[in-house]
């Protein structure tokens, strides 16, 4: 939807539009159907997540059996990974020890640019195709690796099933408010983007740059649309409820904001719920390893999608902890192209032993916390989290 400066003198307490035609699914027979055809991945990823949602003993050993699998094809298709993982004793002779998995070498940015051709798989399970992919860059230079359709399309069914725990099922309207220019580009852009997007319901904006039409623009649009959720880019998206907030604007309220591509402090997530009447939902992911965590509507915690993700917090001795902050380091079970072993992502988040209330079994990331590059020291060498200053200052405008 393009700018309308004459939205400026638009009333302020805009309403949906109650004569719409009512967000109607029969997309999602057809969405399933088109996936049996051409992606049967992502329904049988998704039928697995459902089947184990609520037991933990049948996701735990579907994680271990996945992560043996990660490690031996590592281990006999990665020139980096056999020194390694024979090394460390992970992998002897081709038989894999789960016991050392805490032994393994931490993968990082730099290990991957030195060693990117001995990290690419020599040949893959048949069935999967192997296609590159960037890092965003968000702590320097961008990161160049490998990732296979088997893994992409677990993505797929891990966001599906996130949506679906937070009231937004197959099918149905969804808008995407982001803030990076070439993944809004890539995904609105030639006839293909557009039929995908006019089936699976989709409808996008950007919020890179946000003079006062251009977020008059989105509160229209989301009115006039009502989607059943939106999908934001926290940066841009805080800006548009802090605009809505301060000049008393009436907006619809879909059943849930999905917010990505930062920290979601506490104050943001209350300025945005106050903003839709909607909770403001908490997901976690990046281009390298893909959706990992979403809180659902329950919000006490991020479910770990652990039937694709080995997820540790570890401490500044690089052992793993609990209840405190650490640097995440994750493990994607499912892309045999260039395995991720124990990746520092440079993610800090706080793992916890605490379950949901809402009963499923996931293990729960309580909160990500900020980028390892934002962690403050002070003159004793004390950490402080930059989360404590983000919040006085907020606390101050």
């Amino acid at each position: 939807m393009s700018d309308d400066p004459q939205l400026l003198d638009a009333p302020v307490a805009l309403r949906p539009d109650r004569t719409a035609a009512p967000n109607r699914n029969w997309r999602a027979p057809i969405i399933r159907a088109a996936l049996r055809l051409q992606n049967p991945e992502v329904l049988r990823e998704l039928e697995v997540i459902q089947s184990v949602e609520r037991y933990p003993a049948q996701l735990k050993a579907i994680r271990e059996k996945r992560l043996e699998q990660l490690l031996h094809h590592a281990w006999s298709q990665t020139d980096y990974y056999r020194e390694v993982l024979e090394a460390c004793g992970a992998v002897r002779s081709g038989k894999v020890n789960l016991d050392r998995f805490d032994d393994i070498p931490f993968l990082t940015k730099d290990i991957i640019r030195s060693q990117s051709e001995r990290l690419i798989a020599k040949s893959l399970p048949d069935g999967r195709k192997a296609h590159t992919n960037r890092s965003g860059g968000s702590t320097g230079q961008p990161v160049r690796f490998w990732q296979d359709n088997v893994y992409w399309d677990t993505t797929i069914a891990t966001r599906l099933y996130h949506f679906s725990t937070v009231g937004k099922g197959i099918g149905q309207r969804e808008m995407k408010i982001w803030g990076n220019e070439p993944d809004l580009r890539k995904g609105t852009i030639g006839w293909k983007a557009k039929f995908e997007n006019f089936v699976y319901n989709r409808k996008f904006e950007q919020c890179w740059h946000l003079p006062e039409e251009r977020i008059l623009a989105i509160i229209r649009h989301i009115d006039e649309w009502q989607p059943q959720m939106l999908w934001c880019f926290r940066d841009g998206i805080d800006g548009v409820a802090r605009y809505i907030n301060d000049h008393g604007i009436r907006v619809h309220s879909p059943a849930s904001v999905v917010l990505g591509g930062a920290t979601v402090y506490p104050f943001m997530a209350q300025a945005i719920e106050k903003a839709f009447k909607s909770p403001a939902i908490s997901a976690y992911g990046s281009r390298e390893v893909g959706a990992v965590a979403c809180q659902c509507l329950e919000r006490g915690g991020l479910h770990i999608a652990t039937q694709a993700h080995w997820v540790e917090s570890i401490d500044s001795d690089e052992r793993p902890v609990m209840e405190v902050d650490g640097e995440l380091a994750i493990t994607p079970l499912l892309n045999f192209a260039m395995p991720f072993i124990r990746y520092r992502i440079g993610d800090r988040g706080r793992m916890t032993q605490r379950q949901c209330t809402c009963g499923r079994a996931f293990p729960m990331l309580e909160a990500v916390t900020g980028r390892v590059v934002e962690v403050l020291y002070n003159p004793k060498g004390e950490q402080i989290d930059p989360g404590y200053f983000i919040w006085i200052m907020a606390e101050k405008i």
